[in-house]
């Protein structure tokens, strides 16, 4: 979903009409460009979503078999690394090797100081550790806390949203950003929400476990889809009386929510069958972090600065761009499979240096 959505809008020629149509009437005017973008739409929810689930699922499972204390937990450890990886990674990104002589000169790209998709979600992870750690006395409740937490910070944005100018006022940029900024990307308000939705999932599979054929699965999230989507719309209408522009703008969380559970349902299901299980496809979902990483150098230009951006931008046709995503798809299926001999190769070079180190 990432990767032909980045590279379809990109690279479609009548991208920047259709978004133009969409802001200016609420309609592309093309229903193949609305179904697409729909799911496009769902991308990043999903993403978020799944990390918390994935992330909270480890965690509450090592938790429930050890009786040491929490900070002591292997998935802590590995949670804490993973999150100041992400922060510190989503920054490096930034750099952009093309302007280290203006760099060099005393300048400073602002841009750099950024808060995307990869920051966002490691702040994430590190705050839903210290929110597990402080309720750590409520374990067994873990699962709707987290739920009301995102309700929660789906319920602050549009105050945040709202606020004129950048916020918090007195903040240096580096914070703005996070929250609102100049460089904001995906802010704390709502995408975090997501993270603690998906951990409200995750928790609560290791509580209640799977059911049978997967029922209570499907009653949890059908009751999140619905409690969701009925308190998007409850505080729409306490919050203005311009109900359904108001609710489209600050309160589409609500609303992604209710898509996303039903989302999740689908691959609930799709996973009880082995052939969707080959190890071409559970391999691409290994390796995330490594594809997003890559994606976003041959893409935009992260680090290098040169990037298909400089040659496709907005260049191709409808089944130009299809064909372009589909090939991109299939480069990194391939890439993923490759990752593991690599990093074995390299294993066993440092493994030989150091042995003839010490010899």
């Amino acid at each position: 979903m990432m990767l032909q959505g980045h590279f379809i809008s990109m690279t479609l020629d009548s991208y920047p009409f259709f978004m133009d149509q969409v802001r200016q009437t609420g309609s592309s005017g093309s229903i193949a460009f609305s179904i697409w973008g729909f799911f496009r739409g769902l991308t990043a929810p999903l993403f978020f979503t799944i990390s918390g689930t994935v992330f909270t699922f480890l965690l509450h499972k090592e938790w429930q078999k050890n009786l040491v204390p929490f900070f002591k937990l292997n998935r802590v450890h590995k949670g804490l690394k993973r999150a100041a990886s992400l922060l510190l990674i989503g920054y490096l990104l930034q750099i952009n090797l093309k302007y280290i002589p203006y760099y060099f000169r005393g300048h400073f790209n602002p841009h750099f100081l950024g808060f995307h998709i990869l920051q966002c979600i490691g702040f994430g992870l590190m705050l839903l550790l210290v929110v597990t750690f402080l309720i750590s006395s409520l374990k067994k409740y873990s699962w709707l806390i987290y739920l009301l937490i995102s309700v929660a910070i789906f319920s602050i944005t549009p105050l945040i949203r709202l606020h004129v100018g950048f916020f918090p006022e007195w903040a240096p940029q580096i914070i703005q950003n996070m929250i609102k900024g100049p460089e904001t990307g995906f802010s704390i308000f709502p995408w975090i929400g997501y993270i603690f939705l998906g951990a409200g999932f995750g928790h609560y599979i290791t509580i209640f476990g799977t059911g049978t054929a997967f029922r209570n699965i499907y009653r949890f999230l059908f009751l999140i889809a619905s409690s969701f989507y009925f308190i998007g719309w409850v505080l729409t209408f306490i919050y203005s009386d311009n109900y359904v522009d108001f609710h489209y703008r600050y309160f589409w969380a609500f609303d992604r929510t209710l898509f996303i559970s039903l989302m999740l349902m689908c691959f609930t299901y799709i996973s009880q069958f082995e052939r969707w299980r080959h190890p071409y496809f559970m391999a691409v979902g290994q390796e995330t972090f490594t594809i997003y990483i890559v994606h976003a150098i041959i893409l935009y230009g992260a680090i290098t600065g040169f990037s298909l951006r400089s040659f496709l931008e907005n260049k191709l046709s409808a089944a130009e761009a299809i064909l372009g995503a589909t090939l991109f798809l299939a480069f990194f299926i391939v890439l993923v499979q490759l990752l593991e001999p690599i990093r074995q190769f390299f294993r066993n070079l440092r493994s030989i240096l150091k042995a003839h180190g010490n010899s």
